[in-house]
């Protein structure tokens, strides 16, 4: 299992989504509201000064549908080439 994470602006939420969607339609996700930071692209702080906000998805899933998602979400990146689109991996053991 993998968890993937997501960061990006809010106005490419919709595409974001729309290509997970194709991969996976019914994908369970939590999503992270009013996110503020400063990666390699401007300050997205929600304020007068940098009035931007992102978002993050965190999605749990298996190796094969993940690789997809990853590839899909890659695919919007190249789109949205100033957005600051990352997606992140990370290797985890489900705990019942």
């Amino acid at each position: 299992m993998i968890r993937l994470e997501i960061i990006a602006n809010n106005t490419v939420e919709m595409d974001i989504f729309k290509a997970l969607e194709e991969v996976d339609p019914g994908f369970y996700y939590t999503r992270l509201n009013n996110v503020h930071g400063r990666g390699k692209s401007d300050p997205r702080m929600g304020d007068a000064i940098w009035p931007e906000e992102n978002f993050i998805y965190i999605i749990y899933t298996d190796n094969i549908i993940g690789s997809k998602m990853i590839e899909s979400v890659k695919a919007v990146k190249e789109k949205f080439t100033i957005e600051g689109i990352k997606i992140f991996k990370n290797l985890c053991e489900e705990i019942d």
